[in-house]
């Protein structure tokens, strides 16, 4: 009698287990594949101690590029040209290209390989920078070019209050380089830092940073940062 009891309690344990395993696999696939690469974020198994499972922490953010998959672009690959791609985006959090194969899977393209990617309009290039490869978007083209680079970091959620972190989260800053002569220099989103950085033989630092006081630019919006950057290249021969 007494292992009939233990074996019914062990069943009433596993039961709820097997189903929110099934829950939790359902789960993943409605999520969007952002939030389940494998790979991203921490995976934590299940405490038998406890006896049940606690819920899955929701994630904020995205780490890649686009909202979703259904993009189509053309890639510059060394040794072998221009090749078209359904179903790509941009991976920031590893800063890769990867390509949708399956409803689970993707492929990651060696950066070292590529050269050039337009996807939705939108130009990328791959940089030597830092000793890596790394993909940087075409922010601004004129006579004077600016890339911005995306750095992505994922914070993991917690169940305790003094974390005052509720949820998983990727968290996405930007950078922006002026590309001269073959070079990237990081920008310095400041005042002077920029009319520095950006003045001409025909254009000084006073005539930038006059500018921008009197439009009232806030540099950190990037709609006033392209009106910087038109101004520049207009006013330099």
């Amino acid at each position: 009698m007494k292992k009939l009891v233990i074996i019914l309690l062990q069943i009433l344990f596993i039961i709820p287990v097997v189903a929110q395993d099934k829950e939790d696999e359902d789960d993943d696939q409605k999520t969007n594949i952002k939030n389940t690469r494998q790979g991203f974020g921490v995976n934590r198994g299940i405490d038998l101690s406890l006896g049940f499972v606690n819920a899955r922490m929701r994630t904020e953010g995205s780490a890649y590029y686009f909202d979703d998959w259904n993009n189509e672009g053309s890639i510059i690959i060394k040794d072998q040209g221009m090749v078209k791609i359904k179903k790509i985006n941009i991976n920031l959090y590893n800063n890769k290209l990867e390509a949708l194969y399956d409803e689970n899977n993707v492929f990651t393209f060696d950066s070292k390989n590529v050269i050039r990617i337009v996807i939705n309009g939108k130009i990328f290039r791959t940089f030597e920078f830092e000793n890596q490869p790394k993909i940087f978007e075409l922010f601004y083209s004129g006579k004077i070019s600016v890339y911005r680079y995306f750095n992505v970091s994922y914070a993991e959620g917690s169940a305790n209050p003094m974390v005052n972190r509720k949820t998983n989260k990727y968290i996405q800053n930007k950078r922006y380089y002026l590309y001269k002569d073959g070079e990237l220099t990081r920008m310095k989103m400041t005042k002077k830092g920029l009319s520095k950085m950006l003045q001409t033989d025909t254009t000084s630092q006073d005539d930038i940073s006059e500018f921008i006081k009197q439009n009232r630019l806030s540099l950190n919006k990037e709609p006033d940062l392209i009106q910087l950057l038109k101004y520049v290249n207009r006013v330099t021969n």
